[in-house]
């Protein structure tokens, strides 16, 4: 059943469009993450890469399901949970988005990590969570989160800090040929960076979470630029103020109810910046417009674009803008009962839709 929370031309209207890509489970139980980046190959083919945290991996008992809770009982036998995957898709579009095809980066037999531990790390201890990153003339860039398992906190992990990987852009539209390396020397301790990519104006803007409340929980957003070419140096970042301004040091932080990953797009038709996120107090998926990084600073306005149906002892986090069109922007979301990323089209304003 889809669910319409806003209308009218003034605002737009949102629409629950259900599971995102159903064609993954044929490959997958369950994923979150769910991460877009857009990549032209060396023969000139237009593509999506996707990045995936946390992935199940198992075989269904009978046909695919899209309503199996996360312990799958009945449904499939779980067998293995990759910290990190990775796919690859035509670029989405308004006729083709609810038929999705991905292709996983496979090892022997089953979708595999395709950022890889070292010597040192344990498996069973430390998690490599694959974020968003972005294409430039050295390769494509993808940033990481650095978590340790823990039964130190009532959400059993701990984020260290954040790494960054690369690899080179094949020939052609092959997903086997991408091989991600971890860049050496590059490490932001104690931030997530990554959960949002956008190139504008000569820069890179990425956008992360940091502590506001001094309890060390990361749910304020912090926003980082720096110039292509400096991508894999991280003492060339610089990172916005309070003020509006950019630091080397100091890091402004935004709000301070952020689930998960946001996501920031620099949408040309309008001109504008666009971040997306869903609130972990109102369960509300927020939209945020804006011009300048000064105007985001000084409190642009937000609005609330779709609440999911609530269910009991859950919350849903991650929401996200996957691609959008002249008129509209299609999001996801994560419903961890299922370990599912859920589809959500909302039609822009009027004063939006531009050319």
């Amino acid at each position: 059943m889809f669910t319409v929370i806003a209308a009218g031309a003034a605002f737009g209207e949102t629409v629950n469009e259900g599971i995102f890509a159903p064609s993954r489970l044929t490959s997958v139980l369950g994923q979150d993450g769910v991460t877009p980046i857009p990549v032209v190959f060396k023969d000139g083919e237009k593509k999506y890469l996707w990045t995936f945290g946390d992935t199940l991996l198992g075989t269904w008992k009978g046909p695919v399901v899209t309503t199996a809770t996360l312990n799958f009982t009945g449904a499939a036998d779980m067998a293995s949970m990759p910290c990190n995957t990775l796919a690859l898709s035509d670029a989405p579009t308004e006729t083709n988005y609810k038929d999705l095809l991905f292709k996983f980066y496979m090892g022997s037999s089953t979708a595999s990590e395709f950022i890889k531990y070292d010597q040192t790390e344990n498996p069973f201890k430390n998690r490599l969570w694959a974020d968003n990153g972005i294409q430039t003339a050295g390769g494509v860039y993808v940033f990481y989160m650095d978590v340790e398992l823990t039964k130190e906190n009532a959400i059993g992990f701990k984020f260290n800090g954040t790494g960054l990987a690369k690899a080179e852009v094949p020939e052609n539209a092959e997903i086997a040929k991408f091989n991600f390396e971890r860049v050496k020397g590059f490490y932001a301790k104690d931030l997530l960076l990554g959960d949002g990519v956008a190139e504008a104006d000569g820069y890179i803007y990425i956008l992360g979470r940091i502590a506001k409340k001094g309890d060390g929980s990361l749910n304020a957003l912090c926003a980082a630029r720096v110039k292509p070419e400096l991508i894999e140096d991280f003492s060339a970042y610089e990172f916005l103020s309070q003020e509006g301004t950019w630091q080397k040091k100091e890091k402004g932080a935004f709000f301070d109810d952020i689930s998960g990953e946001a996501s920031l797009v620099y949408d040309s038709g309008a001109n504008l910046f666009r971040i997306v996120y869903l609130s972990g107090i109102t369960q509300e998926i927020k939209l945020v417009e804006f011009s300048t990084f000064k105007e985001f600073a000084q409190g642009p306005d937000t609005k609330s674009v779709y609440k999911p149906e609530p269910k009991k002892d859950i919350l849903y986090y991650s929401a996200k803008e996957i691609f959008h069109s002249k008129d509209t922007v299609y999001l996801i979301y994560i419903d961890p009962s299922i370990y599912q990323p859920i589809l959500v089209k909302h039609s822009k304003p009027e004063k939006f839709r531009k050319n």
